[in-house]
């Protein structure tokens, strides 16, 4: 089992009404929501810096897409968009 720690936080009242708002729908502590957050928050900034780490390596590989290629997929896929809803 994980050894928990405590830590103290400050939040501004607002933020700490939303938090208990989800703790009440959720029937879960307030501790709960927060610390879920703050899991979801790391999930996601550990993703999106090993995502950038990734496209600077291929970058420096020269492994990239042409700037004028994408405008082009963009365009033609905005316009299929656009022909789908007539």
């Amino acid at each position: 089992m994980v050894a928990e720690k405590t830590t103290t936080i400050r939040m501004d009242a607002r933020t700490l009404k939303r938090v208990d708002g989800i703790a009440r729908a959720m029937s879960r502590s307030r501790a709960w929501v927060i610390n879920h957050a703050i899991e979801r928050y790391l999930d996601y900034e550990e993703w999106f810096v090993g995502a950038v780490k990734q496209g600077l390596k291929q970058a420096e590989a020269g492994d990239v897409v042409e700037h004028e290629v994408v405008v082009k997929a963009w365009e033609e896929k905005g316009a299929a968009k656009v022909d789908a809803r007539r």
